[in-house]
């Protein structure tokens, strides 16, 4: 009886080529979260301006669409409220030491919100958002309320001095974070247009300029708002 052949099995092109790994699509994160949308937002506010800021924009940035974000925050003004409390409730108010005047509490403010602001530089951002002022924002003031308060300012004065003082520390201390490259030597150039009385001038203060550093310019600065405090006492 004749031997059954063997028969070789066969393999195909398919079975014998290389697995190719499946690439999944690039950059889309497998889940996002409130708290990357807060971060990320925190983020593009530190370097534009509030009407600059779009949920598309943040959409594109967290490599997702905008629809996934609404699933969070109902609305852009939602995202941006919660977003200026998140910040501001990170402020550490100035712990008050007993016998301090009224001048030490107040500088104590001056410094630990500037030593926020540098931290936080979106704070600048989102102190105003669409024409009202932050929640948050109330609460990183509310010392500088009560201090002139404890002082005897009331009704008009109270509410002036307090305006005058917040609003020009605020702006101040957001200036200064973004223009003390002024102050450097390279600055004083292209004197081309001025006449040779204003060059002389300018050119006899650049060297004070240059020599001037941060804590100068504050403290002078916190020096003249404390300044502005007594006029209403």
């Amino acid at each position: 009886m004749p031997m059954p052949t063997k028969k070789t099995p066969t393999t195909s092109a398919k079975s014998t080529a290389p697995k190719t790994p499946v690439k999944r699509k690039a950059g889309r994160p497998a889940r996002l979260t409130r708290e990357a949308i807060i971060q990320k937002t925190m983020e593009m506010l530190a370097i534009r301006e509030v009407g600059d800021f779009t949920i598309k924009a943040l959409a594109d940035e967290l490599n997702t669409v905008s629809m996934a974000i609404y699933n969070y925050f109902s609305s852009r003004e939602e995202l941006l409220e919660v977003v200026a409390d998140e910040v501001c409730l990170l402020f550490k108010q100035p712990k008050a030491k007993p016998g301090d005047t009224w001048r030490e509490h107040l500088t104590a403010w001056l410094w630990a919100f500037k030593k926020h602001a540098d931290r936080y530089p979106v704070i600048h951002n989102v102190i105003n958002i669409e024409g009202h002022t932050a929640a948050g924002w109330f609460r990183v003031a509310a010392p500088v309320n009560q201090i002139l308060y404890d002082m005897g300012l009331r009704d008009k004065k109270l509410a002036l001095a307090a305006y005058l003082f917040i609003t020009s520390a605020a702006s101040m201390i957001r200036i200064e974070s973004i223009s003390a490259v002024l102050r450097k030597p390279a600055a004083f150039t292209h004197f081309e247009r001025l006449s040779l009385e204003e060059q002389q001038l300018m050119m006899s203060i650049r060297p004070h300029m240059a020599a001037l550093n941060e804590k100068d310019v504050y403290n002078a600065f916190f020096e003249q708002l404390l300044r502005g405090v007594e006029i209403f006492l």
